[in-house]
């Protein structure tokens, strides 16, 4: 088993409670250096109990198989598919040529900003491609790279010979995570430059989700298929709940008697509240 932790989203927690732990133990080592400079200036000062170490995190991580799990290596197969089209709404939206940025009208700006700022987000992207590939076929001592133009043929083609190797490239001990957060972040990026990312439709919050009881069900826009967005649903399961709109549907009908009879128990259950006097039935102005 691949002892090797997984560098994709399945362990943002794990790495959110481990950077929040080195944060608590700078702040430990910050008060036990300045409880020895006051014990030095005056040695019977009572500064009450020495703060116990922080306790380190207890959250397993993900391992990879090899270096990504199984569902980070997927995202970030179809966030490679992806950036192709992507570029190509990020370039059909309009690019501003001959109207000026913002930038170019600062007068104290050191030079004009690029009169094709899309083009240039396309000309970086295509580099950054470029840049990983070569550095694949170096590894495999392949030849170099063919030139492929800088235009949007040449990122299908960059994109398409990636794709064709990316199963190697993600178990290579040099290039895996870079290549890997490095496709997930241009992804983001050009999800957010062209208003494309898929916000998620919560579903009625009646039903929770039969493995972490969260009402965090949802479904994504496009999608035939409704998941719990827990991030730690399924830690020890091997990924929170997935299910079809059949499989969904059934659960609520299955759902409903219990919910209705819990309604009832609660009402039943419920004191009425009595109507204040104020002083009538005693006769009382």
């Amino acid at each position: 088993m691949s002892e090797h932790i997984c560098p994709g989203r399945c362990n943002s927690r794990f790495r959110d409670e481990w950077d929040a732990y080195h944060r608590a133990v700078d702040v430990w080592q910050a008060v036990l250096e300045a409880r020895a400079k006051r014990l030095a200036d005056n040695p019977h000062a009572d500064l009450g109990t020495e703060p116990e170490r922080p306790a380190e995190p207890t959250r397993r991580p993900w391992t990879g198989e090899p270096l990504w799990c199984g569902n980070d290596a997927a995202a970030v197969r179809s966030a490679l598919a992806d950036l192709d089209e992507l570029m190509a709404l990020h370039l059909a939206a309009g690019d501003g040529y001959g109207t000026g940025s913002a930038q170019e009208r600062v007068s104290s700006s050191p030079e004009p900003a690029s009169p094709s700022p899309k083009h240039d987000d396309q000309d970086e992207l295509l580099e950054w491609l470029a840049v990983w590939e070569q550095s694949y076929r170096e590894s495999q001592g392949w030849p170099a790279k063919p030139y492929r133009g800088v235009s949007a043929p040449a990122l299908t083609s960059a994109v398409a010979w990636l794709t064709g190797h990316l199963d190697a490239i993600l178990a290579h001990p040099d290039l895996a995570e870079g290549f890997g957060t490095g496709v997930l972040g241009w992804h983001s990026r050009l999800e957010a430059a062209t208003k494309t990312r898929v916000k998620p439709r919560w579903m009625p919050r009646d039903l929770r989700c039969h493995q972490c009881h969260a009402k965090t069900l949802a479904q994504l826009e496009g999608e035939d298929r409704v998941e719990c967005r827990n991030p730690s649903c399924g830690e020890a399961r091997g990924g929170p709940v997935v299910m079809t709109l059949d499989e969904y549907n059934a659960r609520v009908d299955g759902a409903k008697p219990a919910a209705r009879l819990a309604r009832m128990a609660a009402a039943a259950e419920r004191v009425p509240t009595p109507f204040p006097d104020y002083g009538l039935k005693s006769g009382r102005a």
